[in-house]
C-alpha cells in the first residue's frame, strides 16, 4: 500500500492504485488459451486411447488359437509420463490464464514475472520430456527394432497408433506455443516497463 503518514514514497512501498495496474497481455493470453486447448486435447486422447483385438496366434491342425489383447496406454510408462506431462502443462497454462484475468496486479521488484518465466521454462521442459518420450515410443511400435527383436504393434492396433499419433501432433503444436510463450515471458521480465513501476516505487 501506499504510505497513509504523508511522507516521501520510498522503496518497497507497494502501490495498488489503479495507475499501477499493467495492461492485460491478450497476445500471451491468446497464445496461452491455445498451447491449454493443444495440450489438453493431447492428454485427453492419449487417456482415453484403448483398442482391443481378437489375433490368431497360433494352429493346431485347422484350428485357429486365438487371444483377446488390449493395448493401451498405461502398459507404456512412456505414454504415461506423456499423459502426466501435458495434464500439468494444460494446468499450468489455465492457471496462468485465470492469474492474468483475475490476478492480483502488486508485483515486487517484477518478482512475479520471474516466477512466471521460471515456471513456463519447467513446463517447456517437462513437455519436451514427454513428446520425447512417446515419439520414440511411437516409432517403435510403428517400425519395430529388429536388432533387439522388438515387434511392431501398429500392424495390427492401427486405430491405436492413429490415436496416439494424433495426441502427439497436438502435443508438439502445444509444445512449439510454449517455446513462444517462454520467449515473450523472458523478455516481458527483461523489457524495461515504460511507467518505470511493475507495481513497485524504483
Amino acid at each position: 500500500m501506499a504510505p497513509q503518514d504523508g511522507r516521501k514514497p520510498e522503496v518497497g512501498d507497494f502501490i495498488s492504485t489503479p495507475s499501477a495496474k499493467q495492461p492485460k497481455d491478450w497476445v500471451l493470453l491468446l497464445l496461452r488459451l491455445l498451447a491449454f486447448m493443444a495440450t489438453a486435447s493431447a492428454t485427453i486422447v492419449m487417456a482415453l486411447n484403448k483398442e482391443t483385438k481378437t489375433l490368431v496366434v497360433a494352429t493346431i491342425g485347422n484350428n485357429p488359437v486365438k487371444v483377446t489383447l488390449t493395448a493401451k496406454f498405461q502398459h507404456t510408462p512412456a505414454f504415461v509420463f506423456f499423459v502426466i506431462a501435458n495434464g500439468m502443462a494444460s494446468f499450468h497454462n489455465w492457471l496462468m490464464i485465470v492469474m492474468e484475468i483475475h490476478g492480483h496486479r502488486i508485483d515486487y521488484k517484477g518478482l512475479r514475472l520471474a516466477v512466471i518465466a521460471i515456471l513456463d521454462m519447467m513446463t517447456v521442459v517437462l513437455a519436451s520430456g514427454g513428446d520425447g518420450a512417446a515419439t520414440f515410443m511411437a516409432e517403435l511400435g510403428k517400425n519395430g527394432n529388429s536388432h533387439a527383436r522388438w515387434n511392431k504393434i501398429c500392424d495390427k492396433f492401427d486405430t491405436f497408433c492413429d490415436h496416439g499419433s494424433g495426441a502427439l501432433i497436438a502435443s508438439f503444436i502445444g509444445l512449439v506455443i510454449l517455446l513462444i510463450i517462454n520467449v515473450k515471458s523472458i523478455t516481458k521480465l527483461i523489457k524495461p516497463n515504460p511507467a518505470g513501476n511493475i507495481g513497485l516505487l524504483p
